[in-house]
């Protein structure tokens, strides 16, 4: 059985899948993200913290964007 980090780690995965940041920042009025050739930067992978090598038992996702950047958003339950 999942737990509740576990259930969010996987709806956070398939959210970030769908996520176009060129639309992101056009409806927030504000330029869309480019690399240094000034092509739009993309969101090229989703993994879990645990697929992406991470040695940790947070929970989470990566998110690894086609400038090379790469970033986590983890999941901790407070309550």
């Amino acid at each position: 059985m999942l737990s509740y980090e576990g259930i969010l780690e996987r709806a956070l995965l398939a959210a970030a899948e769908e996520i176009d940041l060129e639309m992101v920042a056009e409806e927030a009025g504000e330029e869309p993200l480019t690399d240094k050739d000034g092509a739009a930067v993309e969101i090229d992978e989703t993994l879990s913290l645990e697929a992406g090598g991470f040695m940790t038992t947070d929970r989470g996702i990566v998110l690894r964007l086609s400038d090379g950047s790469q970033f986590t958003v983890e999941i901790k339950r407070y309550r």
